[in-house]
């Protein structure tokens, strides 16, 4: 067999069995049976249901469950749904099929069954830190994202902030910035956040102990689908129960080893605020991974950069090496915050 030939020839998927020949010039290629696997459908073939016979209801994800199980919203009434089987064999680039606040199409003929995603308005998602870097979609559907820190017990990390309104950014989510426990604040501390202020973000400094803060987050988030997330520890749930009084969701204490946040919340889930609204409720975390391919678009949209970009030389100006270079010379001149420089290279340097 020649070069040429090689490349012509398919290689069967093929399943053998024990056949008795009595004779071998009578054998037929029709006793080798073609081993029929099974596939995973690529995500655009895969998306509607291909059955004729369903009479689908529009509902909305509230939480999703183990074992390809959801809650869903359906003319006021929670279902337990489970995940039809042809969504689960679609290749998906996100590590979860379905995310809180989906708009899905559910079967309730006979078993409650999820049979399509409609396509997402936007999605705030982070990603796992390994090579693969799947998709890790923390909320869907949403207008916008309050993110919550805290000036002590953890401690304020502007390069968590940072991350979240680069995401925010991408995603073209509305973001907001609420700070907790500002009866543990120093002064000059609170003066770190006039950098977000000067740069167009709404900032609000919040007390459980005080009440401080709680009326003015609470108009942020009338009428309006938000996502709360940020660092575990934070006092977010505590937020929540304030603003919502008889939710009681769990809280807990921050860790004496770590002196980070501990888990109290485990899964994402969509709350209907009784003051107007939706509140998807999701786990704290302690990083937040942006993706690669985010990496040159990322020195365009990093918090206050806009500003400078005039003054940049070339048009994909990373603003790390450059001779000329508008950010740069902003941080050399002190005409921007040196912190958040340093932030925006550790971002650029892990990915």
């Amino acid at each position: 067999m020649n070069k040429k030939d090689k490349k012509k020839f398919k290689r069967k998927n093929i399943r053998l069995k024990n056949i008795e020949i009595d004779n071998l010039n009578e054998f037929e290629d029709d006793e080798v049976v073609e081993d029929k696997r099974a596939t995973h459908k690529t995500s655009k073939k895969g998306k509607k249901s291909t059955k004729s016979d369903l009479d689908l209801k529009e509902a909305r994800v509230i939480e999703v469950l183990s074992n390809n199980k959801c809650k869903v919203k359906f003319d006021n009434e929670v279902l337990e749904c489970v995940i039809s089987g042809r969504l689960k064999h679609v290749t998906h680039k996100t590590r979860t099929i379905i995310a809180v606040g989906d708009i899905v199409n559910i079967d309730i003929a006979n078993e409650n069954r999820i049979e399509e995603i409609l396509p997402r308005k936007n999605s705030l998602s982070r990603f796992t830190e390994d090579s693969f870097q799947k998709e890790v979609i923390l909320a869907a559907n949403v207008d916008q994202v309050v993110i919550t820190g805290s000036f002590f017990e953890p401690d304020l990390n502007l390069g968590l902030i940072d991350r979240y309104l680069c995401v925010a950014n991408i995603f073209d989510i509305t973001a907001i910035i609420c700070i907790n426990k500002i009866d543990l604040a120093y002064e000059e501390i609170i003066e770190e956040l006039d950098f977000y202020k000067q740069n167009g973000y709404k900032v609000i400094f919040t007390s459980i102990k005080t009440g401080q803060g709680i009326s003015e987050l609470k108009n942020q988030l009338q009428n309006c689908e938000t996502v709360f997330s940020g660092a575990s520890g934070v006092g977010k749930s505590s937020l929540i129960n304030l603003l919502q009084p008889g939710l009681n969701l769990r809280v807990s204490e921050v860790s004496d080893y770590s002196g980070k946040g501990m888990h109290t919340t485990t899964s994402a889930r969509l709350i209907e605020w009784n003051f107007g609204g939706f509140l998807v409720d999701t786990p704290g975390i302690r990083s937040f991974t942006l993706h690669s391919k985010f990496k040159n678009i990322i020195p365009d949209l990093f918090p206050g950069f806009d500003r400078y970009l005039g003054g940049c030389k070339f048009l994909d100006c990373t603003h790390t090496h450059e001779i000329k270079c508008g950010v740069k010379e902003a941080v050399e001149k002190g005409l921007y915050s040196e912190e958040h420089y340093e932030s925006y290279l550790r971002i650029m340097e892990s990915l």
